[in-house]
């Protein structure tokens, strides 16, 4: 470490254990006692209130009333950093945010986690408010819990470089077996995902937390280089441009609807009523397309392309044959098609 490191250094650490000798300093940063003596003396230029005294419980101290973010952090950027610490303690299991986060760390057991206690650090020398954010991804469902478990399991190996093994559930219905070296986790899109080179592709991916089982760290070293991971968005965003063909449809819901398509993607309004929106939106022209329009039922009006509406018609005829086995000559069904064609 440069002497400013090393100045910044001790500083931090007397602000935390309050008192150090001269001697644990010169064990601490493995240099003599004479040379811990010249860095108190330009502390004490640079205006840090940092003391000596002598005697049997004596030692190297700081003004109990010195708060360093005076000189290094603005107020709001200690807030920032507050609220982004605390929303990482939620995820991780140490907590529920500050507020009431007794009862939480009882049943998480996390109650000296380095998250915690890098939130109190940092609460401790701010005179703002920092409880003006709760933060929880956590779902609606039980299956959140698990997706912590995943979670800390990841962070582990991408911290000690280690690779990972589980089953993996796709969106494509394949289950099988993974081996994949993490680089990163990221949150897009509502979920959390695990970055990394995945060794049965061959190449990157994204796995979903939430569509993972089983996952066990192999203790093996990655061996693929962490820089192809510098871009991992970005990178992954042109990759999925390349590998999907984008597709613009034009829908018509009802005005209760609306918050469905815009949660999933950037939707253009193009005209509006008292009970109905007309809006335009693109989306991957892949299986599911069809299946999630189908999930709105009779709450959506697919105005174009053609082909889009021609492929929702055929899937609900199926649906119509598979629920009901009457004739397919049968009057019934030849009516309930007709309806949902003019519907459709």
């Amino acid at each position: 470490m440069t002497n400013t490191e090393n100045l910044f250094e001790m500083v931090y650490l007397l602000l935390d254990k309050k008192k150090m000798t001269a001697r644990e300093f010169s064990d601490h940063f493995g240099v003599s006692v004479r040379t811990v003596y010249r860095w108190v003396d330009s502390l004490c230029v640079a205006g840090i209130p940092i003391f000596s005294t002598k005697g049997y419980g004596g030692g190297i101290q700081i003004d109990e009333h010195y708060a360093l973010d005076k000189t290094v952090l603005t107020e709001d950027e200690k807030i920032s950093i507050l609220a982004a610490v605390n929303a990482f303690k939620v995820l991780s299991g140490s907590g529920n945010g500050i507020a009431g986060e007794a009862g939480v760390e009882k049943k998480d057991g996390a109650c000296n986690s380095p998250e915690k206690t890098a939130v109190q650090k940092i609460a401790s020398l701010s005179s703002a408010n920092t409880n003006w954010l709760e933060i929880d991804f956590g779902t609606w469902n039980p299956l959140g819990s698990y997706v912590r478990t995943v979670f800390n399991v990841a962070k582990s190996a991408v911290l000690k470089k280690q690779q990972l093994k589980f089953d993996y559930y796709s969106s494509r219905g394949e289950h099988m077996e993974r081996t994949m070296q993490p680089w990163k986790i990221v949150f897009r899109g509502q979920a959390w995902y695990l970055y990394g080179w995945c060794n049965l592709k061959n190449e990157e991916r994204y796995f979903k937390l939430s569509r993972i089982q089983n996952i066990v760290n192999t203790g093996r070293p990655i061996t693929k280089s962490v820089k192809a991971a510098e871009s991992s968005v970005r990178g992954y965003e042109q990759k999925l441009a390349q590998d999907f063909k984008l597709i613009e449809l034009k829908v018509k819901v009802p005005n209760e609807e609306t918050f469905r398509i815009m949660d999933d993607f950037r939707v253009t309004i193009i005209k509006k009523t008292k009970r109905f929106v007309t809006l335009t939106f693109q989306m991957p022209d892949e299986y599911w397309l069809v299946s999630y329009i189908l999930s709105f039922g009779s709450k959506i009006k697919v105005l174009a392309p053609e082909k889009i509406k021609i492929s929702v018609e055929k899937e609900i005829e199926r649906m119509y044959k598979n629920s009901n086995s009457a004739d397919r000559t049968c009057i019934h069904y030849d009516r309930a098609v007709k309806k949902l064609r003019t519907h459709i």
